[in-house]
């Protein structure tokens, strides 16, 4: 079999390997185009991209589908397009032209979480468990046809974006090369998804990180967990933007009078608390402010003896 593959991020390339491993020739990748990144604000090619100018894989970065770029991927004689993380629509023009189709890794068990952002919206709604569809894709957004899905994979309590996310692709990776075999072989029928059951994602935005105080502590470390590593989870002190880097549950702590959504106070063993909505409080266990390093609160607190007592998302952040 051979095969196009389309991905970006650096958990896509075990989707790679697994199909190398499985005898698929994976004859050309199409990525994401070079980004700045680092202090040096340089373009780096895409994780992907540095992947395929190791193994020997031809790659492409284009910009956008023009024609040029959708020749260029048509002139590959491909049995299939497997797409796995690649964070961009694939065009009509191309869903049509591998024999099999275009064959997605999609992490939720769909029609659950169709859309951009299903592993970060499972952690926000407190889900239980996730999984990993491997689909056919048509014009729709993650409305084609099934071909695989693994069991449950548990979400625990301290689990964050970034390591679900790797965790959902490499269980995918392994999925994709039976799946893609079966299908050629016709021993795999693709299954219509139930849109009646059905629940649809939206994109993540950068605002969305920011702490409302009167939400309950459950959602806010669920926040926590969701927007790891982007966008963050923050709040605002004295008018800046104070990151919230890891924050955790606080169980049976009073709250003492006077104290308001956002107020800092401290407790036994001189931990330090925000109070949440229901007059409950939010554990702070390591924190950031603008420009400088993550350190622990207590850390911080010793330059910062003030921030005790002060109340976060107090101010709004100054208009740029």
């Amino acid at each position: 079999m051979n095969a196009v593959f389309f991905g970006t991020p650096d958990f896509a390339i075990a989707s790679i390997r697994a199909l190398l491993n499985a005898d698929i020739n994976v004859s050309m990748i199409c990525t994401r185009p070079a980004q700045r990144a680092g202090r040096g604000r340089k373009l780096t090619p895409s994780p992907v991209s540095q992947f395929g100018n190791e193994v020997g894989i031809s790659v492409i970065a284009p910009a956008r589908f023009d024609p040029e770029a959708v020749n260029t991927i048509q002139t590959v004689s491909a049995d299939a397009f497997v797409v796995a993380a690649y964070g961009r629509f694939i065009p009509s023009e191309l869903l049509a032209v591998p024999p099999l189709g275009v064959v997605n890794l999609h992490p939720s068990l769909l029609p659950k979480h169709r859309g951009p952002s299903p592993v970060a919206t499972a952690i926000l709604n407190g889900d239980r468990s996730t999984g990993v569809t491997i689909m056919l894709l048509d014009e729709g957004m993650d409305t084609g046809p099934i071909l695989a899905q693994s069991g449950p994979v548990e979400i625990s309590g301290d689990t964050r974006q970034d390591a679900l996310t790797e965790k959902l692709f490499a269980i995918g990776a392994q999925m994709l090369p039976d799946a893609l075999l079966a299908l050629q072989s016709g021993e795999l029928v693709p299954r219509q998804q139930d849109d009646t059951a059905a629940t649809i994602t939206r994109l993540i935005r950068k605002e969305d990180g920011l702490v409302n105080w009167d939400e309950t502590p459950e959602r806010i470390v669920r926040m926590n967990r969701a927007y790891h590593p982007w966008p963050g989870t923050s709040t605002t002190w004295r008018g800046e933007l104070f990151k919230l880097v890891d924050i955790e549950l606080a169980e049976g702590v009073a709250i003492p009078d006077g104290i308001e959504p956002g107020g800092v106070f401290r407790r036994a063993q001189g931990r330090v608390f925000v109070r949440a909505g229901d007059r409950s409080a939010v554990r702070l266990v390591t924190v950031q402010t603008a420009g400088r390093r993550a350190m622990s609160v207590d850390e911080f607190v010793i330059g910062r003896p003030e921030f005790v007592g002060s109340c976060l998302g107090a101010e709004s952040m100054p208009s740029p």
